[in-house]
Order: C-alpha cells, then sequence, then structure tokens
C-alpha cells in the first residue's frame, strides 16, 4: 500500500531552523529509516533479497571472528545464502550456552554494560540474551513505519496494557499509569501526535474502567483477554470509551471479539514479534490472519520435518534468523512457533507470508460458574516464588487447575502453599489447586510446548 509523509497533520514548527537543515536532525533520520524500510519490505524482490544476503554475511563474519560456540556452526569457505540451510538448527539451549560461555558478541566503549532482554519462560526457565542499542532504536522505528505502511494517523492517543509480570504485584489494584504527551518519538515534532499511556493490569476491570474513561483510549494495544472483559460491558462502552483501533499482542486472539468489534467499526490488527528477535511480521490489513515478514529484521524458515495441525492445516516449524542480532546472534533460531510460510500474500504483496501462527496461549480458564477467565502467568513471576526447570498448567475438570512442576521431585510444604495462594490470586479462590512436582514433564502430547491448556471449551 502506498503512503505519503504529508497527506497526514503537521506541527507548524516541524522543520529545520539551521543552514542545509530540512528538518531536526532525529526526526530526518527516522523518516529515511522508515522509507528505507518501506523500500526493502514493499519494494523489488531482486534487491531486497540481495540485501539480507549481504546482511547475512555480515552477521555471520562478525559471529566467526568472535565466537568459538560460532566457528563450529557455519562453514567455512561457503557464501551466506547457501551456508543459512547448511547451519544446524538453533535450540534455546544452544542459546543459553552461548550466552553463559561467551557472554556479548558486542562491545560498545560508550556503553558500561550491555542491556540484555530476558523472555516471559512460557515454557520453562526464562532465556537471556544480549541485545545492542541499535535494536532497541530499530524495533521503534519499524513500529512507526507500520502507521505510514498502513496510512494510520498518528494524531489519535495510544494506550498499551501490559500484563502483571511480578508477583508482588497480583494482589494490588490497577497502578497509576505512566503517561507521555507523544508517543511518535522523533516524529511528534514534525506531525500532531497524541499522548501515551501505559496500563499494567490484573483483572481489575473497574479500576482499569476508571483509568480509561479519563481521556479518548484512541489506539488501543493489548492482549485479546482485555479487549474481551472490555467487550463483555457492551458495545457503548467501547464507543464511551473513543477506543478507534484494537491493535492486538501478546496472547491468542479472539476472532469473536474482532468480529464484533468490526460491527461497531472498530477495526483490528495484530503483529508477531518476539523480545529475543523483535518484529517478525505485520498482518495484512486485507487478508486476517496473514502476516507480512518483517524482512528488514528477520528471515523466516519453515521446517517440514516437523509439522503439528492447527485451525485444520499442517503448520510446521518456524525458524528465524534475527539479522542484527550482533551481541546474541540468532541464526535458524527455533523459536517455539509453527506456521504455514508463504512466498506472496493472497493481497498481492511479494514476499514471505505466514498464516495458521499457532504459538501464542489460548489463556483462558473455564470458571465452575460457567463464565470464561482470563489466565496469565509467566514462569519468570512464579520462579520468584518456588525454583523450578519448567512447569505446565492444566484444566482438565471444571473446578480444578492442575500445575506439573519440572525440575522437582518433592516441594516443601511452605512452597506449595506460596505457589497455590501466587495461583489463586492470578485467577479464582474459586479453583482448586493441585501441584504436581516431577523430575521432567512429558511434552509428547503438545509439540509446542505451551504450558497452559484447558478442555473446559
Amino acid at each position: 500500500m502506498k503512503f505519503s509523509f504529508k497527506d497526514r497533520p503537521q506541527n507548524i514548527s516541524g522543520y529545520g531552523e539551521q543552514p542545509f537543515a530540512f528538518l531536526e536532525p532525529d526526526a530526518h533520520q527516522t523518516i529515511g529509516h522508515i522509507a528505507s524500510i518501506d523500500l526493502i519490505e514493499n519494494g523489488d524482490g531482486a534487491a531486497r533479497v540481495r540485501w539480507q544476503r549481504k546482511q547475512l554475511g555480515n552477521l555471520f563474519n562478525h559471529a566467526y571472528v568472535r565466537s568459538e560456540f560460532w566457528r563450529q556452526r557455519i562453514p567455512a569457505g561457503v557464501a551466506p545464502q547457501d551456508a543459512l540451510q547448511r547451519l544446524p538448527i538453533l535450540s534455546r539451549k544452544d542459546i543459553a550456552m552461548q550466552v553463559q560461555q561467551e557472554g556479548s558478541l558486542f562491545h560498545d566503549k560508550k556503553q558500561r554494560k550491555l542491556p540484555t532482554y530476558e523472555t516471559t519462560g512460557s515454557t520453562g526457565t526464562p532465556l537471556k540474551v544480549f541485545v545492542c542499542e541499535q535494536n532497541g532504536y530499530y524495533n521503534e522505528v519499524r513500529g512507526l513505519a507500520q502507521f505510514f505502511i498502513d496510512n494510520l494517523s498518528l494524531d489519535a492517543n495510544r494506550v498499551e496494557i501490559k500484563p502483571i509480570v511480578r508477583s508482588g504485584d497480583l494482589r494490588k489494584k490497577t497502578e497509576p499509569p505512566s503517561t507521555n504527551p507523544s508517543w511518535a518519538g522523533p516524529l511528534s515534532k514534525v506531525y500532531g501526535n497524541g499522548s501515551n499511556k501505559t496500563l499494567r493490569f490484573n483483572n481489575d476491570v473497574d479500576g482499569l474502567l476508571n483509568e480509561l474513561s479519563k481521556h479518548p483510549v484512541g489506539y488501543l494495544v493489548c492482549p485479546s483477554r482485555v479487549i474481551e472483559q472490555l467487550l463483555d460491558r457492551g458495545p457503548d462502552l467501547i464507543e464511551k470509551l473513543g477506543i478507534k483501533f484494537w491493535f492486538h499482542l501478546s496472547d491468542y486472539r479472539s476472532w469473536d471479539a474482532v468480529g464484533r468489534l468490526k460491527k461497531i467499526g472498530i477495526p483490528s490488527l495484530s503483529n508477531y514479534s518476539s523480545g529475543e528477535t523483535g518484529p517478525i511480521a505485520f498482518e495484512c490489513r486485507t487478508n486476517v490472519g496473514y502476516y507480512h515478514v518483517a524482512h528488514s529484521n528477520v528471515i523466516v524458515e519453515s521446517d517440514h520435518t516437523l509439522t503439528t495441525e492447527f485451525d485444520g492445516e499442517q503448520v510446521s516449524r518456524l525458524m528465524i534468523t534475527h539479522l542484527h542480532s550482533y551481541a546474541t546472534p540468532l541464526v535458524r533460531y527455533d523459536i517455539g512457533d509453527f506456521g504455514k510460510l508463504h512466498d506472496v500474500c493472497p493481497c498481492g504483496h511479494h514476499g514471505p507470508t505466514l498464516s495458521h501462527i499457532y504459538g501464542r496461549g489460548k489463556h483462558f480458564l473455564r470458571h465452575p460458574d460457567g463464565r470464561y477467565v482470563p489466565f496469565y502467568l509467566s514462569t519468570r513471576l512464579l520462579r520468584e516464588v518456588v525454583e523450578f526447570g519448567e512447569c505446565r498448567f492444566r484444566q482438565e475438570a471444571i473446578d480444578t487447575i492442575t500445575v506439573q512442576i519440572g525440575g522437582r521431585e518433592t516441594l516443601s510444604s511452605d512452597e506449595e502453599e506460596r505457589l497455590k495462594a501466587t495461583i489463586l490470586a492470578a485467577t479464582d479462590p474459586a479453583f482448586k489447586v493441585v501441584i504436581k512436582p516431577v523430575r521432567e514433564i512429558d511434552w509428547s502430547d503438545n509439540p509446542k510446548r505451551l504450558f497452559f491448556s484447558s478442555s473446559m471449551t
């Protein structure tokens, strides 16, 4: 979809005032990078492939020189486009070993300590990777680029609702938000831009509504389980809150919620990303469930030797190569998700496109009284309460949550009580919680290793 930089409300003082300056330097750089991202992802396919090969070669050379781990994996004397398919698949265990043995492969003399990212640990021990300052900058600019690619305005407010991530916050009500007068970074100097608000939410719907009611929401960025709770209060509430667009993130998206919003004129979009890699793919505006790969950031492959079935379709294991992962290289990374990889999108977009992505947890419990209760507990949070290797939650009876704690043959009574209290604080006291320590969890019936499932549909 073509876009224009000029067809949106501008600030009268948005242009540069120094000699030979058209825009303020940081805004000039951001707009230049947005245009470059659009060219790479939506321009000539042959030019994009050539650029990706050059970037892959840069990453290979960097890793080969600085890492014994990668010297053992990268075949010498082979062109990057041929070497990629010859590399072994990179597991979470491989990454953890490389990080522990070698640390970061990127060293910036200006920075005393290189930043890290730690996953939520949806299947066990959280994975820590090193990241560069440039990764954070790319993620910000790529997010802004999507507003141009999708022809969305910048002048609406933005509200992001995030889940609780620390055990000590489970019993708290909705906390005061963090706010900012704008959300578009350097572009807010050039274009009219709405305010930004970030909230942490822990099932306190009334407290959340009180905060959302203070100003028009505009763009709502949140998991599906949050918008579903708002929709349960009726469509009039959605209109009253001033929600113009729903950006889905994090969990399994409810198609019922998408349809209910569409009926009242509110569009929605999702994206596919991970904390380790940043953006992977953005949903097509005209074909729900199809995601255009963020070619400026990643190469996506599918491994047809490992498949499963999702929504009646056979889906393959996905492998992600992060082109800018200089601190902790992620090449042919088994991200733990499955999906279908297409050469083109039904909309006509010429480039790798994903559909039927399987991996986001369907995090709902069936309450004993019949209603559905949103469920969110990361293993990062649980490990603040008790140490373990991996865990698995199941609801196989209407009133019972069964928890397998892997890597532990026993738990003390104190550990078990703390764990039960944490789980009930995130769910409902009406449930019984059964804790089962096991030496090793049997994942044979769950190749994705989703740590939560409910058979109470």
